[in-house]
């Protein structure tokens, strides 16, 4: 018998074709890509519209006007970074004439944000010339993509505006190039420019508080501190990635996730903390109480004495107990005295060595002190009001600076005692 052979049964072979597994890694790197560089935006834009929606329904303010006019500003700064980073290269002449403009933009407005919340009006109309440059680099940009042939064009945006080789190009490539390294310098000079000037106006504006006012509670900017911290690591790190090109991160959606983090953390808290700063108290309340008590001309001597001027502070102070006061202000010791605040703010700082809020607090723990231990039934509600805060939360923040406890440590201590 013959054995004849069976065919082979058919088999089924999977074949991977590499161009399918490439195309499928693209489209993640793409959608990662859009993700990341658009978060930054989003945060920008999410703040935006909260303060729009508080100005609405809440009134409007010039210091959250302008916050809200620095978080437009920078949404549209990183609409740019997500065109660029996304290479969508048809959009890319008009929102990089945006995006430069709007670079060099936000840290003015952002200084602009903080005059207006530490300056009269008159001083606010003056430091809108610093948009200057921001203005002029935007036109100039915008100007250089108009002229440009659909050549050029379309060389500078699809390849030397993503390797920053700006030497290679040639006529209005390279004038785009010197514009280009222009910016970035006059970014780094306005964001130390800021940084000083706006910690000096805060400092200013601060001090001016604690040598008018005993209580500080809601007029001080203790909140910007906390601002400040945020924006200076937003300038350096805003001076590193602008300096290091926004080409190193277009690769790679992991190096566009590093900076786009830290933006968006640092951006998200800046506009968390400016929309929580309250606005009970303005520069210009501050401007119409010292109007207001400007009843003798600053020019008024001290009445004629002996003592020194220090001594006779102290002396009105603790015989009158003005400290008592609730909401006492320096004109209020002044007019005892029959001299003007510039006299004992200056006798307070120069020969006592502390502002006014800091000498009148400390003379109120002292009371207090005094209270817990004479009387301690008392509960620590009686004790402030009666040492002459204004408030607990005022009564606890100072008594902790002053003596390093709480009131509430102290007073269960002299209790058991």
């Amino acid at each position: 018998m013959e054995l004849i052979p069976c065919p082979a049964a058919p088999t089924l072979t999977i074949h991977f074709v590499p161009n399918s597994t490439c195309k499928l890694e693209h489209q993640y790197h793409l959608m990662a890509t859009l993700i990341f560089s658009s978060l930054p935006m989003f945060a920008c834009g999410f703040w935006t519209v909260m303060i729009a929606c508080s100005l609405h329904f809440d009134g409007r303010h010039r210091g959250r006007i302008m916050l809200m006019v620095f978080m437009a500003m920078t949404t549209l700064l990183y609409a740019g970074h997500c065109i660029f980073l996304n290479r969508f290269y048809g959009d890319m002449p008009l929102f990089d004439s945006l995006y430069s403009f709007a670079n060099l933009a936000v840290y003015p407005l952002f200084y602009i944000y903080i005059v207006s919340m530490t300056s009269p009006e008159r001083q606010l109309l003056r430091t809108w010339w610093c948009l200057i440059p921001s203005v002029v680099i935007g036109t100039v940009v915008s100007a250089i993509y108009m002229m440009m042939s659909p050549h050029d064009l379309d060389t500078f945006v699809r390849i030397i505006s993503y390797n920053e080789d700006f030497g290679s190009g040639t006529g209005l490539c390279k004038m785009m190039g010197y514009v280009r390294l222009v910016a970035k310098v006059v970014f780094a000079v306005e964001v130390v420019a800021v940084l000083v000037a706006g910690s000096r106006k805060i400092s200013a504006y601060n001090k001016s508080v604690e040598a008018y006012y005993a209580d500080t509670e809601g007029k001080e900017l203790t909140v910007f501190k906390w601002f400040m911290y945020l924006f200076t690591a937003c300038s350096f790190a805003s001076i590193i990635f602008n300096f290091l090109g926004r080409y190193r991160f277009g690769d790679s959606a992991w190096m566009i996730a590093i900076p786009s983090l830290i933006f968006t953390l640092l951006l998200f808290g800046l506009g968390l903390i400016g929309f929580r700063q309250t606005f009970t108290f303005t520069i210009e309340n501050f401007e119409q109480e010292e109007a207001a008590d400007a009843t003798m001309q600053e020019t008024t001597p001290a009445c004629e004495s002996e003592k020194t001027l220090a001594q006779r502070i102290e002396e009105v102070v603790m015989d009158r107990k003005l400290f008592l006061r609730h909401h006492l202000k320096v004109t209020d010791v002044a007019k005892e005295l029959c001299t003007n605040r510039v006299y004992v703010s200056t006798a307070i700082n120069d020969e006592i060595g502390a502002s006014f809020s800091d000498y009148i607090n400390r003379k109120r723990v002292d009371y207090a002190i005094h209270l817990m231990r004479s009387n301690p039934q008392m509960t620590i509600h009686e004790i402030a009001n009666l040492s002459g805060f204004s408030s607990d939360k005022s009564f606890y923040r100072n008594f902790k600076n002053i003596t390093g406890e709480s009131p509430r440590e102290i007073h269960e201590l002299d209790g058991r005692l």
